[in-house]
């Protein structure tokens, strides 16, 4: 699924500055949800795994991935809908977009958690684990 890369990074605080160290808004694919964390009003978070293929190789030929971990701060979630939380929940995609409500999170399933979420307001915070 195409996403709005512009409207992402005019509407998601924090969205730019992953784009910038990104090099490229990720589709998310083969992410990994490590930690969700659902409150009843205020803030909730989402937090994903994801590799970044660099263009270099190790001594044994395979790329090597730059680490990182994306959190996503959603206020006030309107809609929820999720299903098949286990031990991995691998996703196929990421998606963000604008609904009469507020933002769309949708979580496009591999193995595992998918589902989708409305918030008033979304923002983005990474982490460089590294190599």
């Amino acid at each position: 699924m195409a996403q709005n890369v512009d409207w992402i990074l005019s509407k998601i605080v924090g969205a730019r500055e992953f784009y910038e160290r990104f090099e490229s808004w990720p589709s998310f694919h083969d992410a990994e949800i490590v930690e969700l964390h659902l409150v009843r009003s205020g803030t909730s978070s989402l937090k994903v795994a994801i590799e970044k293929f660099t263009l270099d190789v190790d001594s044994s030929g395979d790329p090597i991935t730059e680490k990182f971990a994306v959190i996503l701060r959603m206020v006030d979630i309107q809609e929820l809908f999720l299903n098949d939380f286990n031990h991995q929940n691998v996703i196929f995609e990421l998606t963000l977009g604008p609904v009469e409500d507020g933002i769309e999170i949708g979580l496009h399933p591999t193995f595992g958690m998918y589902g989708r979420m409305v918030a008033r307001k979304v923002s983005l915070e990474y982490i460089a684990l590294g190599i």
